[in-house]
């Protein structure tokens, strides 16, 4: 089991089952429980209890994607970690793959897909909203400890936007993402799949009538409940309250298209590269 070392996080796990996600560094931490040195954990290893100023114990280790994106900082909702997985193995996701998403958030999604595809391939993350790319860049730099190699972010609209690759998935995370249906069919290989996350149901029923006509099949829709339950000794009974209605996700294949013989579509110059864009960060 490898050690802590300056400049990890560190997920600090209360007896009561309380966490705080902070990052090891020569400095001070406080909390309702007491004060630590964050730089004592240098050195020490996972499930090993470090005693704050009060007494009270922490339980130390690494922080799993769950519980970073659970204590990232949010500029937009998140999507809930149910919904993640499914997205991810439904879609398919390898390494290898060409991905483009739409709608980058807070950069959940993106974080997901990026370790999924464990540094090889290409994600590009279309996002309309300068300030959200922004934010969402820091917080997948944050986790993976730089910006990564095979992830573009480009700033622009997707309904006009054009992207010179065919890509083998697309993630498509918008408020209304019928009206991009027609531009996702050209850039969409034949084959590859495109996964949808709305909220409600009429989303659903004008994003299905748009797939059918641009060429997408084999179109699912579904939504999934999570109900924990507790469990000690004495009994098992499921908690009062439970993560249900949270969005439907749609799975479409790409299977013919107006056009389809058509050739990819060029560079457009409607968007704009965020690593070209340092003079408005």
């Amino acid at each position: 089991m490898s050690k802590f070392q300056a400049g990890e996080w560190v997920l600090l796990t209360s007896q009561k089952g309380k966490k705080w996600l902070v990052k090891i560094e020569d400095a001070s931490y406080s909390s309702h429980l007491g004060g630590i040195k964050l730089g004592d954990i240098v050195g020490m290893e996972e499930g090993d209890r470090l005693e704050t100023t009060k007494g009270a114990k922490l339980l130390l280790f690494r922080p799993t994607l769950e519980d970073f994106l659970f204590n990232m900082k949010r500029y937009t909702q998140i999507i809930y970690p149910k919904d993640l997985s499914a997205m991810v193995f439904h879609g398919d996701v390898y390494p290898g793959c060409t991905v483009i998403e739409t709608g980058i958030g807070s950069g959940a999604l993106a974080i997901t897909l990026l370790r999924a595809m464990c540094g090889r391939g290409r994600l590009i993350s279309i996002e309309k909203r300068l300030e959200f790319a922004q934010g969402a860049r820091d917080n997948i730099s944050r986790y993976f400890g730089g910006n990564p190699e095979n992830h573009t972010i480009i700033v622009a609209d997707i309904q006009d936007v054009a992207i010179d690759c065919q890509a083998d998935r697309i993630f498509v995370d918008l408020p209304e993402p019928w009206h991009a249906v027609a531009n996702f069919s050209r850039m969409l290989r034949m084959g590859g799949l495109l996964v949808s996350l709305s909220p409600n149901v009429g989303q659903v029923q004008l994003m299905y009538r748009e797939l059918k006509a641009n060429g997408f099949g084999n179109i699912i829709n579904f939504e999934l409940i999570r109900r924990d339950w507790k469990v000690d000794q004495m009994r098992a009974r499921p908690f009062d309250r439970m993560v249900a209605h949270t969005g439907f996700i749609t799975i479409a294949k790409r299977v013919a298209a107006p056009g389809a013989a058509e050739e990819p579509a060029e560079e457009s110059t409607e968007g704009v590269d965020l690593e070209d864009s340092a003079e408005e960060l």
